[in-house]
């Protein structure tokens, strides 16, 4: 590879020969960088984290807390982004899609229990994630966030932690992502 030049190599170079396969390779090797970053920033563009779900749970719950939700009648069971949950004492009464970003977004479904506490589920995609099928508790003050990772989604359940059906919600959900899985 390190042969030296000898006036043979002197008309290759005219000609272009050795700088056309040079160029080439570095054209290649440029498209190939020009690619590798286009899906780096693919990924970063349409990833929501553990941490901004988390707090987008914590800024939806402030939100509906500021509404009595015991006079709120239920969203019917067509709705696309349903998820049955009644079995559980829960009942859907509005669903939204919060922008995450430019490319990504979150889907909010808002439950209300008997006694009109608000028990919200949060949606986002992380195809790169690794499943978490059980899910993991943590407090942030007096609110509980239920979350897990399944078929390229994460998950975070949210509510007051003293309100009822919040932790059977979770059992729920992640027993029939499990079921469903296996």
């Amino acid at each position: 590879m390190n042969d030296s030049l000898d006036r043979r190599d002197i008309p290759a170079f005219a000609d272009g020969r050795r700088c056309g396969r040079m160029r080439s390779a570095w054209r290649n090797a440029l498209i190939a960088a020009s690619m590798a970053a286009a899906a780096v920033g693919w990924c970063a563009a349409t990833h929501v984290s553990a941490d901004m779900l988390d707090a987008a749970a914590v800024m939806a719950l402030m939100e509906t807390s500021r509404h009595d939700g015991a006079n709120v009648r239920p969203v019917v069971s067509h709705d696309p982004h349903f998820i049955e949950l009644t079995p559980v004492g829960l009942e859907l009464i509005a669903t939204r899609t919060r922008p995450a970003g430019k490319f990504t977004h979150i889907d909010e479904l808002d439950y209300r229990n008997a006694d009109g506490n608000a028990v919200i589920l949060l949606i986002a995609a992380a195809p790169f994630a690794s499943d978490e099928p059980h899910w993991s508790a943590q407090r942030v003050g007096d609110i509980r966030l239920l979350s897990w990772i399944a078929g390229g989604k994460r998950y975070v359940l949210g509510g007051r932690a003293d309100t009822h059906g919040l932790m059977r919600a979770a059992d729920a959900l992640t027993l029939v992502r499990q079921q469903d899985n296996g």
